[in-house]
């Protein structure tokens, strides 16, 4: 009887101890769940990138009409003039259904419209001076910018006194459409809303009162927000199952304080019966006295033998300190500088390893955000762009020196580049009025190309073709060193035959504005894809204008005379015209008209170099970099090696 209510006491104690230990140790439920957070970060990606082609249209639009001649010729005349330009055909803009164009001039500094298309619509308030601004109505984004046009002079005549020139300007709005981004967000059941200065739009079900919530800023627009709601955390206490547990665990203890108490009697009636099993010593009675037992030492209870205690996890542990880490910190052997920056995917950080007799290298740390470490695919995804880079060994690339998992987070190490990614310097040196050097322009693209050329035909540890296909190729993706060595980074969402992730049905990633048409439209690609975005990178470097190309564009500009963008040498006349052709062929709708990969595109531009006697080596480009890094607005600060963090 004793030992069986032992049995059963012990039965329910570990029953009990088990149900308590599941409700203690419960997860919390609630929070933005890893679909919500790689749905938002997604949709704002697109979202970015959608307004930053549409600013950049609107500015090439603008642009392009302020400098017409009918239009400087119209300005300074009256809206009877304008309208007979119109009806003769010189002032036809034909505006899309989602664009305004207005032209005007200043009477007494004030903007008096002469001419508005289409017929009817009506342009934002301005000054007539050049200014640029967003605005939002419903759940659309308005883009709109005004430029200055020079009225062309007018011929003196004589004994007639000179009529001082107004002034005029020309104005472009369009529309942004936020219906798409808005639904999907409101798909992956993220409620909030989209804001914009003091405007704001709802996305799903308005924020409760009360609400806890998070806010995102484009990257692009500084005054565009979108703000969430993000679910409460609930401990999730299951009372039922705690309560049963207690329960279970107290009946058991009572019986097996029971049971012990009847074995115990029925052991002393034992000994009475038979002295010869009777304890020698008093006091102590039962079978553990018998000859042949010992009892256990005291104080030793298994695993948490004073002896041999639980060993601490390994310095620099990730599970230990998280996916943030300070100056000083280690990340494995690792010692942390500093934060570089953060993206959707990653945070970046400048470290150093130590080695023998005070040796020391810098290296670029990228730690994978922990709530995407949950996720199989962003895993993959993450693993798969430092697979591919590690397999292409070239000077213009970024090497790999190291990826894998650390605790519980997964990090990619490569090396640190001392220098600027090319989307800065440009952007300084286009604000400054400063065109990029010919030559070096040239130099920095065939570097390029030398990169990329390396990534197309790298090949695995078998020998057979990787076949990489970057599909991000832009200026933030090029990091140009202060000794001026040029290299390709950011294989974030490169393509391979091998690679372990696929990209889901319907799914584009990759900049709109810098893409091939085939690839924005969800085409198969090939190397002919990076040729494109190479060039439209050489058209920014060798013209110091932007270039914003994507399905909105297409739709609006059609197929014939793909990429609608003007001949280089038009914009700067200092350029070799055979460039026109060079350039914008490599921009060609039909991939079958660009040059077949990187390689050739490469021999193409050194040809052109050859025969107008232009070379750059990479203490040219070095002297240029200097040269824009002390010229920099705002000043610059440090390096960076990986200035694209989205992926």
């Amino acid at each position: 009887m004793g030992r069986a209510t032992i049995a059963l006491g012990a039965v329910l104690i570990v029953a009990g101890g088990g149900a308590l230990g599941y409700g203690f140790t419960r997860k919390a439920t609630g929070g933005m769940t890893p679909e919500a957070t790689t749905a938002m970060i997604q949709a704002m990606g697109q979202l970015d990138g959608d307004l930053k082609s549409a600013r950049g249209q609107v500015h090439e639009r603008a642009v392009n009409l302020a400098g017409l001649r009918p239009v400087r010729q119209v300005v300074e005349g009256d809206v009877d003039s304008a309208r007979d330009a119109q009806a003769q055909g010189d002032l036809q803009f034909n505006p899309n259904a989602l664009e305004v164009v207005e032209i005007g001039h200043l009477e007494g500094g004030k903007p008096v419209p002469l001419l508005t298309q289409p017929e009817g619509a009506k342009f934002r308030s301005h000054t007539g001076k050049t200014m640029s601004w967003l605005d939002l109505e419903g759940s659309d984004v308005v883009v709109a910018e005004v430029i200055e046009t020079v009225p062309l002079p007018v011929t003196p005549q004589p004994g007639v006194e000179p009529t001082p020139s107004k002034g005029g300007y020309v104005g472009v709005m369009r529309k942004l459409a936020l219906g798409e981004a808005i639904a999907r967000l409101a798909a992956a059941k993220i409620d909030g809303r989209f804001e914009l200065g003091e405007k704001s739009t709802p996305i799903g079900r308005p924020i409760a009162a009360g609400v806890k919530t998070e806010t995102r800023q484009l990257l692009s627009e500084p005054a565009a927000h979108i703000v969430v709601a993000v679910p409460p955390t609930v401990a999730s206490l299951p009372v039922g199952v705690v309560g049963a547990g207690t329960g279970a665990a107290a009946i058991g203890l009572l019986l097996l304080v029971l049971g012990m108490l009847s074995s115990g009697q029925q052991a002393a009636r034992t000994a009475t019966r038979d002295p010869a099993l009777a304890s020698t010593e008093p006091g102590i009675s039962g079978p553990a006295s018998r000859p042949g037992f010992q009892t256990a030492p005291t104080g030793v209870t298994g695993p948490h033998d004073p002896s041999n205690p639980p060993q601490p996890s390994p310095s620099g542990s990730f599970s230990d300190l998280g996916s943030e880490f300070a100056p000083g910190q280690m990340i494995g052997r690792w010692e942390v500088i500093r934060r570089l920056g953060s993206g959707g995917m990653a945070d970046v950080y400048m470290a150093r390893s130590k080695g023998e007799a005070g040796f020391e290298k810098l290296v670029a740390v990228k730690v994978m955000h922990a709530h995407l470490a949950r996720n199989q695919r962003a895993v993959e995804h993450f693993l798969d762009e430092a697979r591919l880079a590690a397999r292409i060994a070239h000077p213009n690339v970024v090497a790999i020196q190291d990826l894998g998992k650390i605790g519980n987070d997964y990090v990619i190490v490569m090396d640190y580049v001392e220098g600027v990614d090319l989307e800065r310097v440009l952007a300084s040196a286009r604000g400054g009025g400063r065109p990029v050097p010919i030559a070096v322009g040239l130099g920095i693209l065939c570097r390029i190309c030398d990169g990329l050329n390396a990534a197309h035909t790298a090949v695995g540890a078998d020998g057979m073709p990787l076949g990489v296909i970057h599909r991000d190729v832009k200026s933030a993706n090029v990091l140009v060193s202060r000794q001026g060595g040029v290299k390709v980074v950011d294989f974030g969402i490169a393509k391979a035959a091998n690679q372990s992730h696929v990209t889901v049905a319907g799914e584009t990633k990759g900049t709109p504005s810098m893409m091939a048409p085939e690839q924005r439209v969800g085409e198969r690609v090939d190397v002919r894809a990076d040729v494109y975005s190479v060039s439209a990178v050489g058209f920014e470097i060798l013209t110091g204008h932007a270039v914003n190309l994507d399905l909105v564009a297409l739709a609006h500009l059609g197929v014939e005379k793909w990429p609608h963008l003007p001949p280089p040498s038009e914009v700067r006349p200092d350029l070799p015209v055979e460039l026109d052709a060079v350039v914008l062929g490599a921009m060609s709708f039909d991939r079958e008209k660009r040059p077949a990969n990187c390689a050739t595109f490469e021999a193409i531009l050194e040809a052109v170099m050859k025969r107008h006697g232009y070379a750059a080596t990479d203490k040219d480009i070095a002297r240029w970099i200097e040269s824009e890094l002390r010229l920099m607005v705002p000043p610059f600060q440090g390096a960076t090696s990986t200035p694209n963090l989205s992926a």
